[in-house]
């Protein structure tokens, strides 16, 4: 297989992994972290966090948002949880909007 057609399969299963995630709502997300007895997702949703969180986490003060790298993930899961328990209107939404309200006020500049 010739190098164009390795970056041409590259670049697909790139969009492959990213649609998904920029795709799900926030009820998804709720499902993807819930605990994986209880069908959580728990490979999904730590790649919806990662990818999400990764901008905040930056030290670049243009990207951060508050998050910290070092933010308990456990943590971050049980406070999405918890926010869609009680904002099932936030469901249906986008899963960074959801997932953006879920954190406000939790860290530093969330």
């Amino acid at each position: 297989m010739g190098n164009k057609h390795l970056a041409a399969l590259a670049a697909a299963f790139g969009v492959l992994l990213a649609v998904p995630a920029s795709a799900a709502t926030f009820g998804e997300l709720a499902e993807w972290c819930a605990p994986e007895d209880a069908g959580g997702r728990p490979g999904l949703c730590a790649g919806y966090l990662e990818t999400y969180l990764a901008g905040p986490a930056s030290t670049d003060a243009s990207l951060n948002d508050g998050v910290p790298e070092s933010a308990d993930r456990a943590t971050i899961r049980a406070l999405v949880q918890a926010f869609a328990r009680n904002h099932p209107e936030s469901l249906p939404g986008p899963g960074a909007a959801g997932l953006g309200q879920a954190l406000k006020g939790r860290y530093p500049c969330a």
